[in-house]
């Protein structure tokens, strides 16, 4: 168990609107998690929650057993979780390429840096061709990998991935998520998917409802072999 939420309840401060009541879950490393909710239910702000980017009105979030009240925020942020929220923070007139070069800066040269980068975003399905063609220029699936690519360049252990599937056809949904279930099992990560779409319901391993702010546990997917 990586992450773990215990008891969370969040409450607007502005409205006095409970979002999230008394939610407890706990996620594993090498599994993709599912929750299905309306639009409206909370799902974001549980992933926010997650993210480090908001903090809880009461309750308790454990990253690997630690607190994460206690935690440096901006690290956990930047080396432990991946995130894809709605808003795609990609700029579409830049390649692939170079959206992963400006999103990781380092001092690496420069002919070794692409060199990883090609590897990223083949493991998700775009070869050099597609990483060198502006992104408004690809498949909305292909975009999809380009983002996931950008969510996962530095290694985090946790992948947040909100609403990120509204736009894909039905056959493109299914590549993408195969290309999540694939990486979550060979790279050892935690993938949380929200969407308010039942289409991602047998590309996960654990499927749950969020509804009136409560968090219910739906069903586990056995065709993922898991079980």
């Amino acid at each position: 168990m990586i992450l773990s939420l215990k008891n969370i309840v969040y409450t607007h401060k502005k409205n006095n609107v409970t979002v999230l009541d008394n939610v407890t879950i706990d996620f594993s490393r090498g599994n993709v998690y599912g929750i299905l909710g309306k639009p409206g239910a909370g799902k974001t702000t549980l992933l926010a929650l997650v993210a480090g980017m908001d903090t809880v009105s009461s309750g308790t979030i454990l990253f690997k057993h630690q607190n994460l009240e206690t935690l440096d925020r901006d690290l956990y942020r930047q080396q432990e979780i991946g995130t894809i929220f709605q808003q795609y923070n990609v700029l579409l007139n830049e390649t692939a390429l170079t959206t992963l070069n400006l999103c990781t800066p380092n001092a690496t040269m420069q002919v070794q840096r692409n060199d990883f980068f090609y590897e990223a975003l083949k493991k998700v399905g775009i070869d050099k061709k597609l990483a060198n063609q502006k992104i408004k220029k690809l498949s909305t699936a292909n975009q999809q990998r380009v983002y996931l690519a950008k969510a996962m360049i530095n290694d985090p252990k946790i992948v947040l991935i909100d609403e990120p599937m509204e736009s894909l056809s039905e056959l493109s949904l299914k590549m993408v998520m195969e290309y999540i279930r694939i990486y979550a099992e060979n790279e050892n990560k935690c993938i949380i998917i929200t969407s308010q779409s039942k289409a991602i319901a047998e590309g996960v391993d654990e499927l749950w409802g969020l509804n009136g702010g409560k968090l219910s546990f739906i069903k586990n997917n056995v065709a993922n072999g898991k079980l």
